[in-house]
């Protein structure tokens, strides 16, 4: 039988974490702009059904490497609170997995808002 009261107590603390990176990292701030920017353009640009998937699985997967970088760094301090190399290389491999899937995002909004924005400009009169 599934404890309802359980999975609502699971999802509030995961949006608890979720609040917290967004207060407490730098990055998250730019991450959650950069989420409601996309979204804005997108909107007004009109993307299709296809193109929001491929869209919110960018942001997604944003998100996600920047909660397990956070994760990781918290852990790492908690582990090893004074300076180790190997913490440093830890955390610097964290930090390459959300610099590859954030260009990987940019790349994704890059190809599929210029088309429309190029249709627009060419046809705007």
């Amino acid at each position: 039988m599934i404890n309802f009261s359980k999975a609502f107590q699971s999802i509030s603390t995961a949006w608890s974490g979720i609040i917290s990176l967004i207060k407490e990292e730098n990055n998250a701030k730019i991450h959650a702009a950069s989420t409601i920017l996309v979204i804005i353009v997108g909107l007004n640009i009109g993307f299709m059904a296809i193109e929001w998937l491929w869209i919110s699985l960018a942001i997604a997967g944003v998100w996600v490497a920047e909660l397990f970088n956070s994760a990781l760094e918290k852990i790492t301090d908690l582990v090893a609170p004074e300076y180790h190399p190997l913490a440093k290389k830890a955390k610097d491999f964290a930090a390459g997995a959300v610099l590859v899937m954030a260009i990987w995002a940019a790349f994704v909004f890059c190809l599929i808002s210029f088309p429309h924005l190029w249709m627009r400009l060419v046809f705007s009169n």
